[in-house]
């Protein structure tokens, strides 16, 4: 079957890298430069950045589950896409359905058409993700689809992709039924509107003041306040839902660091919590709205990246053996995954899994090395905390008094 696949990079982040790669596909064209949008402008303009921290335990569940989020909206993907999309003058459709045939016609009638769909999915639900059949319906994911063999009911899709993958449509229809929503939401691209650069310069500042604006509320459980309170559940003896109390059993805490240490490096944050790729959108948009002060920024955020960095190193410590030895196989089988060779990355999968089932049985540090492991964990969550609280400030700064 022939079908339009996108020849780009794959891109990095699930939502900015769908949208990025459908544009270039529609060939829509930045009006400062005339070259396409890059994804770091994309996420500059959506809102930018935001830190989100959740600890969860349920019943269903023999452990806890950690949830961190780094990009605006980063729970309501769909409000980050709209406004995006309505700030670059995007015309874009999104589309909900009551059940999975009237889902899977829509589909098949915008794919007739030669409009490639974003569509929501459970990430677990997807056989090539590898991931455990107990994390079904709880992790929101987005995947491009851009083309449909109706003889073999076939779905052709991007997932951060070098190459379209295929897989049959009735999974693909059950990973969007399995969302705690069951709403089948797709969104669809229709046309770009006119755009100048004065109305790009525009979309940049606000993009950056709201990204200024999340970052600083003064309120708990929003922006960088999620930074405070995870720097303090990590030693708090006392609270119910502190580190110390949650796993005073260490089991199921290294299946808590290695989710640290996987969204910060390579659950599609580029390695660096989006750090780096909000850094490139400053510098781009440096040059487009005429604001040095924003290269100043951006270095700023370079700083960040790397500490973000070291904070998912350092939750599973290098000097000791076992976990650096996780850590090269999380590489590797990320490695695999951008690459499509689904083969070794399942193969990497299982060999992870053994380890852990091993690592969880004996867990390699004792109580005193685990709490000594908490404080450092949290010395430096404080200290990415105020760095984060700085930046964002600055960034306020220059919002309100050089490009708004």
């Amino acid at each position: 079957m022939k079908f339009g696949f996108p020849k780009e990079p794959p891109g990095i982040h699930p939502s900015t890298a769908a949208l990025t790669r459908i544009l270039a596909y529609k060939k829509v064209r930045n009006p400062a430069n005339e070259a396409y949008y890059s994804e770091a402008m994309l996420l500059g303009v959506g809102g930018g950045l935001d830190t989100g921290y959740v600890l969860y335990q349920f019943q269903h569940l023999t452990n806890p589950i950690i949830v961190l989020g780094f990009r605006n909206l980063w729970n309501q993907t769909l409000t980050f896409l709209e406004q995006t999309a309505q700030r670059l003058n995007l015309e874009v459709a999104f589309k909900t359905f009551t059940d999975e045939s009237e889902a899977e016609k829509a589909l098949q009638y915008t794919l007739k058409k030669d409009d490639p769909a974003i569509v929501w999915v459970d990430k677990a639900s997807l056989p090539y993700h590898s991931l455990p059949s107990g994390l079904q319906g709880m992790n929101t994911h987005q995947v491009t689809v851009y083309g449909r063999d109706g003889r073999l009911w076939r779905l052709y899709i991007d997932d951060l992709s070098i190459a379209p993958i295929e897989i049959r449509e009735k999974i693909v229809t059950a990973a969007r039924k399995k969302l705690p929503e069951k709403n089948f939401l797709m969104m669809v691209y229709k046309k770009a509107g006119a755009l100048s650069k004065q109305d790009l310069e525009t979309a940049i500042r606000e993009g950056i003041y709201e990204c200024a604006l999340q970052l600083t509320r003064p309120i708990q459980t929003i922006g960088i306040s999620n930074l405070d309170i995870w720097a303090r559940k990590l030693t708090d003896r006392h609270d119910h839902m502190g580190w110390p109390q949650i796993f005073k059993d260490p089991k199921g805490l290294f299946r808590i660091l290695c989710t640290v240490y996987e969204d910060i490096k390579l659950n599609g944050t580029e390695g660096f919590a989006l750090r780096k790729l909000y850094s490139n959108f400053l510098h781009e948009a440096a040059g487009i709205v005429s604001n040095p002060a924003l290269n100043g920024l951006a270095s700023h955020y370079l700083q960040l990246a790397n500490h973000w960095s070291n904070l998912a190193e350092n939750a599973l410590p290098s000097n000791i053996h076992v976990f650096d030895r996780v850590k090269k196989l999380m590489n590797k089988k990320y490695q695999a995954f951008r690459k499509n060779d689904f083969e070794t990355h399942q193969k990497t999968y299982k060999d992870l899994e053994t380890l852990a089932e091993k690592i969880e049985m004996t867990f390699p540090l004792n109580k005193h090395e685990t709490y000594l492991l908490f404080e450092r964990l949290s010395s430096q969550v404080k200290l990415i905390a105020e760095l984060e609280l700085s930046a964002a400030r600055r960034m306020l700064a220059i919002s309100r008094s050089n490009i708004r």
